[in-house]
């Protein structure tokens, strides 16, 4: 079973309140209790992430959001004749706003393999890469091992 980490939930803005709530949640617990409530939201907030689960033997993929970044919930999908495996380009855009009104936006591009069904509609991406070169390099390797030839 392989896990492919995607993505962060709440954005890059998100985590890293996260973050501070949570350092904050430590700070207050040496005067609190309320402060563990405080750590436990933090947590939930910087590592709950996105992700795939790939079982090989079973032939079935899971698209899954990690819960404090090591829970799993979500459903399998099992891989039906007709499936396959292309690499895609794709971009997200982050857009946070300020106390001032002020909105800040931040793009993201990479490059992934997407699982497409057989009518060529896109069930769930499978693994994240940087460069279209490595994902190309990996997609028959998990052609073969999910066995969509």
């Amino acid at each position: 079973m392989v896990n492919n980490k995607l993505d962060k939930t709440f954005g890059p803005v998100g985590s890293f309140a996260g973050i501070i709530i949570l350092l904050f949640g430590i700070y207050a617990c040496f005067y609190s209790w309320v402060g563990i409530t405080t750590i436990v939201v933090g947590v939930f907030l910087a590592f709950t992430n996105t992700g795939t689960l790939i079982d090989f033997e079973n032939r079935r993929l899971k698209f899954a959001s990690n819960l404090f970044g090591f829970i799993p919930v979500g459903h399998w999908t099992e891989i039906k004749p007709g499936m396959k495996l292309i690499v895609r380009n794709v971009s997200k855009t982050y857009t946070a706003n300020s106390a001032s009104n002020r909105q800040t936006s931040q793009k993201q591009s990479d490059i992934r393999i997407v699982l497409l069904n057989d009518s060529g509609a896109e069930v769930m991406a499978v693994k994240k890469f940087g460069t279209k070169e490595a994902a190309e390099k990996e997609l028959p390797e998990l052609t073969e091992k999910l066995k969509l030839v």
